[in-house]
Formats: C-alpha cells, sequence, structure tokens
C-alpha cells in the first residue's frame, strides 16, 4: 500500500533562507579580515595559543608606555640643561669679571650686577616644562624659589636682614657699617650667614622644592635620575654668593671688609662653577641612556610586531576567496529561493 506525502511549499521556501544568515556573518567576517588584515575572532581561531597573543601585546603596550615617559623625561632634561647654562653662564661672567678687576673696584660692580643676577638664578630654577616644575623635585607642581627681592618681602630676605641685624646691631646699608671689621665681617659670614644656606634652613626660607630628584623608569630594566632639586649644594653656594654681594650693603663697608666679602664671593663661585659642569655630565649621561633604552625598545617593538603579525594577521588571498565563494553561495541561494516561489499548482493547472 502506497502512502502520499505532503511538503508544504513554505518549508521549501525557507529551506534556503536558514542558511543565508550564517553566509551572511561569515561575508562580514572575511570582509572584515580583509580591511584590517587581523584575524576577526582572535580568541576563537587561535583557541589556547590566544594567551600568548595577548602577553605579545601586554608586552608591546608596556614598551610603548615606556617610550612615551621617556619622552617626557627627555623634555625635562632638555629644560633643565638649558637653566643650568645659564646659571653657569652667569656664575662664571660674574667670577670673570671680578677676576679681571682690581680688588678696590670688585665691590662696585658685585653691588650693580648681583641683584640681577640672583633674581635670573630664582628664574631658571622655576623654570618649567609641561606644567611641572623641573627643579622642584619630586614637589614639581610648585615653584622652587620665590624672589628674593620681591614684595611683600621674602622669608629668605628677612631671614638674612634679621641675622645681619642680630650680628652687628644695625641694620644692612646702615651708616655704621664702615665700622664693620674684616674679622667681623669673615665670622658673619662663615657662621650666621653660613648656616642660613644650609639644606634645612634653605627649605624653611628659600625653597619649597623636594631634596628628592625624580627617578625614571627608562626601559624594563633600568630606573634613572633625570632631574636635580633646587636644593643641591651648589644653588645654595650661589645664592649665597649673590646675597653677599647684593644684600649686605657691601659699598658701605670698609675696603678691607669690602675685599673679605668679594673674595668670600669668588671662592664660592668658583666651587659652584665645576659643581654645576659635573651635575650636567650626570643628566647628559642620563640624556644618554634614554638614547640607548629607547633604540633598544624600538628593535624590541619590531619584533614583537612581527610575532604578533605572524599570530594574528590573515592571508589577504585566501579572505578574498572565501569572500568571492560565499558571495558565489548566496547568489545560488537567492536564486534558489526564487524558482521555488514559482512553485504554484495554478501554474500547472493554467
Amino acid at each position: 500500500m502506497m502512502t502520499t506525502g505532503f511538503i508544504s511549499s513554505l518549508n521549501l521556501w525557507n529551506a534556503p533562507r536558514t542558511g543565508v544568515s550564517r553566509l551572511q556573518s561569515e561575508l562580514a567576517t572575511a570582509t572584515r579580515e580583509i580591511a584590517t588584515g587581523r584575524l576577526a575572532d582572535v580568541g576563537a581561531t587561535l583557541g589556547g595559543g590566544v594567551a600568548g597573543a595577548f602577553g605579545l601585546r601586554r608586552q608591546s603596550a608596556v614598551l610603548a608606555s615606556l617610550t612615551q615617559s621617556n619622552t617626557a623625561a627627555t623634555s625635562r632634561l632638555a629644560a633643565t640643561q638649558g637653566a643650568l647654562n645659564a646659571i653657569r653662564s652667569s656664575a662664571d661672567a660674574t667670577l670673570n669679571e671680578l677676576t679681571a678687576l682690581p680688588a678696590d673696584q670688585r665691590a662696585k660692580t658685585l653691588v650693580d650686577s648681583a641683584r640681577g643676577r640672583l633674581a635670573a638664578l630664582a628664574g631658571a630654577l622655576n623654570t618649567s616644562t609641561g606644567g611641572q616644575f623641573v627643579f622642584a623635585g619630586t614637589n614639581s607642581g610648585a615653584a622652587p624659589l620665590a624672589s628674593y627681592e620681591g614684595s611683600p618681602t621674602s622669608p629668605a630676605k628677612t631671614a638674612v636682614d634679621n641675622l645681619f641685624t642680630g650680628f652687628f646691631g644695625f641694620a644692612p646699608g646702615s651708616a655704621a657699617a664702615s665700622t664693620i671689621t674684616p674679622n667681623q665681617l669673615q665670622g658673619f659670614i662663615d657662621g650666621p650667614l653660613a648656616g642660613q644656606f644650609t639644606e634645612v634652613n634653605w627649605n624653611q626660607t628659600w625653597s619649597s622644592a623636594s631634596s628628592r630628584p625624580l627617578d625614571s623608569q627608562i626601559s624594563l630594566t633600568e630606573t634613572v635620575t633625570t632631574s636635580v632639586s633646587a636644593n643641591a649644594e651648589p644653588f645654595r653656594k650661589l645664592g649665597m654668593a649673590y646675597v653677599i654681594a647684593s644684600g649686605l650693603g657691601l659699598s658701605g663697608l670698609s675696603q678691607e671688609a669690602q675685599n673679605v666679602a668679594t673674595g668670600k664671593v669668588m671662592d664660592l663661585l668658583g666651587q659652584v662653577s665645576g659643581s654645576l659642569t659635573t651635575m650636567q655630565a650626570d643628566l647628559g649621561r642620563a640624556q644618554n641612556q634614554i638614547t640607548e633604552a629607547n633604540a633598544r625598545m624600538s628593535k624590541q617593538t619590531a619584533l614583537l610586531t612581527g610575532q604578533i603579525r605572524d599570530l594574528e594577521s590573515v592571508d589577504p588571498a585566501e579572505a578574498k576567496s572565501r569572500v568571492d565563494a560565499i558571495t558565489t553561495q548566496m547568489q545560488m541561494s537567492y536564486g534558489l529561493t526564487a524558482q521555488l516561489r514559482s512553485l504554484s499548482l495554478i501554474n500547472f493547472i493554467s
């Protein structure tokens, strides 16, 4: 006995359509891979190997971050070197002027120039780049020094004036200053005044900088010091030299006392020049280390990029062939659907 089965034309129409959505998804995936050159779903394609790919990308991101931070450190070092050049040139110019002059003319020259050079020292130590003060150490958000001769009177000038008045019994620039003996002035300079320029007192009355300079990690294994603090000894000595020259009323002192003061200034300037040169050499080594680290990291990044490309990249020719095959299948599906839609009993009856 024969049985007759029934086939719904609706089922026949829908059969090709069920595969179209899958083909559309595969077509979108293949098209995206052609456009990006990278696997559309790295995890699904690589399986357990995806952990290695992610590890390589993490290493590459770390190197990129270090290279970027090195750019900021390089900028900070360049600004620091520029300021140090200006500070050293000013100190050397002052020393050269004093050396070239007879002893009895040195005090007048110092009084005329030291006040401006002390202001220039504060300006140089307040150098900033990228919104950070390069001589402020870890307290890089605040300007290290206030103007010594500013208004209102700076704490540094107030402290020096009070020390002078307390030691001699009259203020700097007073007519009575002519009675100060060379020994008395030497005692004041080497005693109370020198104490004012120790790091502790400098921090209290002169500087808001941190004594701790900035350290920068410049590679996966290297960390270098990439700044100097305004509290460093050469700056304190230079500040003391300029204060002796401009803040003690040298023109009112006897010639012998003036000689004591100018001799001390020349001694301090000589020490400062050598120290600043050493400081610049240390920063120059840091600059070279950063340059070399950047070169190494560039090579490492290129190597990692190649490894990542080997894992995640797709063959453009293969992806294009896949797109063509999927497109052909979809066209065939659309054509079959159209033919099935034409299957109607009415067509046979007529």
